[in-house]
């Protein structure tokens, strides 16, 4: 394909994904899935990752497709998405990570210097944790309590893991955001106390 047909091609996939063009759209999805699946795959070494990611890429493709500009290339543009998707999920992550780690310090500081006992804090984390709604609770205790990762969560609720994300990500903003409460979100190395 010379560099007018690969032009021509790209205002024609542009102006289908424009008039919601289902057609168009499965086609490039059937061109460049496994493709995106394979570039954040070399990024993170997580086919998991790397699939949800390629799948979002496409999904965004579609929230995005009237701002699609015909004169660029539809590929630079999937893969430009993509990216920007695995740098999102990246600074997820950190963000998640620095408020574990907070939580560990504040931990550490409440059980070697004192302030209120052990078992005041734990009673404190059952009532803060039993405010969250009944899936996003069981989300959060397979994950946290059991140790479970998502997709075993996912699994075991019968749920997407999407949707184990967003209980997640709902329930540690609930905690974020009481966090004078939660001082004892011991997910990543200490253990953490069985809610029921």
């Amino acid at each position: 394909m010379d560099e007018k047909d690969s032009k021509q091609r790209n205002i024609d996939f542009s102006e289908a994904l424009k008039n919601g063009d289902i057609m168009a759209y499965n086609e490039l999805y059937g061109l460049y899935y496994s493709k995106l699946c394979n570039y954040i795959l070399k990024l993170s070494n997580n086919r998991s990752l790397a699939e949800d990611l390629a799948q979002e890429t496409f999904m965004k493709l579609w929230e995005k497709r009237q701002q699609i500009n015909s004169e660029l290339s539809i590929a630079n543009y999937l893969f430009k998405i993509c990216h920007n998707q695995f740098l999102q999920n990246i600074r997820k992550q950190k963000k998640e990570r620095a408020f574990l780690d907070e939580i560990k310090s504040a931990v550490f500081y409440e059980l070697s210097f004192g302030g209120e006992s052990k078992f005041s804090r734990i009673d404190q984390i059952k009532k803060l944790i039993g405010k969250l709604p009944p899936k996003c609770k069981e989300a959060f205790m397979l994950s946290k309590y059991d140790m479970l990762k998502y997709q075993e969560v996912a699994y075991k609720m019968g749920i997407s893991k999407k949707t184990v994300e967003a209980h997640i990500s709902k329930a540690l903003h609930f905690l974020r955001e009481n966090a004078h409460l939660f001082f004892v979100l011991l997910a990543h190395g200490l253990a953490l106390p069985y809610i029921s």
